[in-house]
Order: C-alpha cells, then sequence, then structure tokens
C-alpha cells in the first residue's frame, strides 16, 4: 500500500511540475523542445531540459540538464550538466559520457573508451 501512494505522490509530482513525455517511434519529433522526459525506439529533439531515453539512437541539438541515454547510439550538439550513455556517444561539446567508444570534440581527447568529458563544462555558465 505504501508504493501505491509513493507512485500517486509521484504523479502528482510530475504532473504539478508541468513536465512532458514524450513519444517517439523513428526520429518523428525532429526540432520540438521537450521539458520532462523524451522515449522511444529512435529519438530526435531539439531542446531536451530532463532525460531523453530510447532503444536504438537519440539525436539531440542541445541537453541543457539531465541525461542522454540509449542501448546503440546518442548524438549531441551540447549536453551542459548531465550525462549521455551509449554504446556510441557523439558530441560536440559533453559534460560527460560514458560507452564503448566517446566521441567529443571538445573532450579531454576526441575519442576515447568508456568515458570522455569536458573539463571547461563543469565551470561555471557566468
Amino acid at each position: 500500500m505504501k508504493k501505491f501512494f509513493a507512485l500517486i505522490a509521484l504523479v502528482a509530482c510530475a504532473v504539478s511540475a508541468n513536465a512532458e513525455c514524450t513519444w517517439d517511434w523513428w526520429f518523428n519529433n525532429g526540432d520540438a523542445d521537450i521539458k520532462g522526459c523524451a522515449l522511444g525506439i529512435a529519438s530526435s529533439n531539439g531542446t531536451v531540459k530532463g532525460a531523453q531515453v530510447s532503444l536504438c539512437a537519440n539525436k539531440a541539438k542541445s541537453v541543457e540538464s539531465g541525461a542522454q541515454v540509449a542501448i546503440g547510439y546518442s548524438q549531441v550538439d551540447t549536453l551542459r550538466s548531465g550525462a549521455q550513455v551509449s554504446f556510441i556517444t557523439k558530441a560536440r561539446k559533453s559534460a560527460l559520457q560514458f560507452g564503448l567508444v566517446c566521441f567529443n570534440e571538445g573532450g579531454f581527447l576526441p575519442v576515447f573508451v568508456f568515458f570522455n568529458f569536458d573539463k571547461t563544462m563543469f565551470k561555471s555558465s557566468k
């Protein structure tokens, strides 16, 4: 019974936070901006503030805060505060990446295995 009340409280918090939850079958959302959670088989979005979780692949222009997670491939232009987790991760600038192969143009190395990070992304945005 406690789990049921916890679930109700979680749903109430999500509704009151004005968070969105979208579903994308195969890169259909294009440049849609998301505040909340983007789920799908292969998801594409513009700016994501929250989580972008897919089975095969993710593409986003920017992830402001949160995570980009996929089993296969994740690509983002800029991931400011959060993590990118996938077998293959690719970013122009990403704060933190975990994967088998991590491509990060602004990283401490452009290509590295298992993890990569951009030192400048951990500084204050001021």
